[in-house]
């Protein structure tokens, strides 16, 4: 399957998941992209936007003139310069590798340029000038999540969140308008390997990785909250961004320290819906074909307390008994809310 790309652009702000997308991108054969660089092009782009205002003198023919060559200024060239430059410094150790057939970088820096130009279009054409036929992908995550992260506790969150969405909104933009090379994804439907995030290997002519489980479960950046590691195996809980509609709570607290084959072990955890037209019917898994439900309504007295709204707040914890797995394996576990509409919850990854 050959690339339909051959740079890639990952297009984002802090904390959104892109540290995850970059190592996920880099598994694909004959993709490399790097991290991010403080945002250096940047400055090639001020330079080429005064190199544009120059020519506006190009008239200034005369040696005495204060403009004086201001016409012989070749901006092609200096785009070509430009792109020689960074696919060098991209590429460094990697420079000669003839494998590498699509190289790019990921940055979180097109906040502080949508906060300079109020825009990031401009920007985003001149990029497409110095990369070979590139692909943008704009990486999103909710804000929620996003605010509560990192640097960004430290700024004025109503200010933040605001000028947040007007750069999806210019993400959003942008794409509508180069439909052909620009894909839109979002940290949740990374992490739940959503049929957009199959999408994405599609638009850029990959294979998806047989190995995506094990790539998303490696630590990126500073490591990813709803993913826990034992001696013995890894629990993925799903990001409550996108179960918080239904439940105010929803988590596995209850872990054993090892899940060995051939060996029983519990698994209890607490699930609270957000209001009382909300129930939960059943929670399950399916291990070797067979359906194993969790036992529901177990007392729950302190999240009774902290949420007297919910009538079953009292009584919200569920616990899997004497589970047996006779080899590696993974367990994905479900809720079924109101009989009918289910939902992951987390991963259980046995090895």
């Amino acid at each position: 399957m050959s690339l339909n790309f051959e740079s890639v652009l990952i297009v984002t702000y802090g904390r959104s998941g892109s540290t995850l997308l970059q190592g996920i991108l880099n598994n694909i054969d004959g993709v490399l992209v790097r991290g991010e660089n403080n945002n250096f092009i940047y400055g090639l782009y001020e330079a080429y936007k005064k190199l544009i205002d120059t020519r506006n003198h190009q008239y200034a023919s005369q040696a005495n003139h204060p403009w004086y060559g201001a016409g012989e200024i070749n901006l092609e060239l200096f785009l070509d310069y430009c792109q020689q430059m960074v696919r060098n410094l991209l590429l460094a150790d990697k420079k000669n590798d003839q494998n590498i057939v699509c190289y790019g970088f990921k940055e979180i820096r097109y906040f502080e340029v949508y906060q300079q130009q109020k825009d990031i279009a401009d920007y985003l054409d001149f990029l497409a000038k110095i990369f070979p036929k590139p692909a943008f992908i704009f990486n999103v995550r909710n804000l929620d999540d996003v605010l509560k992260s990192g640097w960004w506790v430290n700024s004025d969150l109503a200010e933040s969140r605001n000028e947040l969405m007007k750069l999806e909104t210019a993400f959003h933009t942008y794409k509508k308008a180069h439909p052909e090379n620009s894909f839109l994804i979002s940290y949740e439907e990374v992490v739940s390997q959503s049929s957009n995030f199959k999408l994405l290997f599609d638009f850029l002519g990959a294979e998806y990785p047989e190995n995506i489980d094990k790539i998303l479960l490696t630590p990126h950046s500073y490591g990813q909250k709803n993913i826990q590691t034992y001696q013995n195996f890894m629990l993925k809980l799903t990001p409550a961004s996108l179960y918080s509609h239904l439940f105010s709570v929803c988590k596995i607290d209850n872990v054993p320290n090892k899940i060995l084959p051939g060996e029983k072990f519990n698994l209890a955890g607490v699930i609270i819906p957000t209001n009382n037209q909300i129930s939960v019917s059943a929670i399950y898994t399916i291990c070797s074909g067979q359906v194993i439900q969790a036992e529901l309504g177990l007392t729950s007295p302190v999240y009774g307390d902290k949420y007297p709204g919910v009538n079953v707040s009292k009584n919200a914890r569920f616990k899997f008994e004497n589970i047996i797995i006779n080899e590696s394996a993974k367990l994905n576990i479900f809720v079924e809310i109101n009989n009918h509409q289910k939902m992951e919850i987390a991963t259980l990854y046995i090895y």
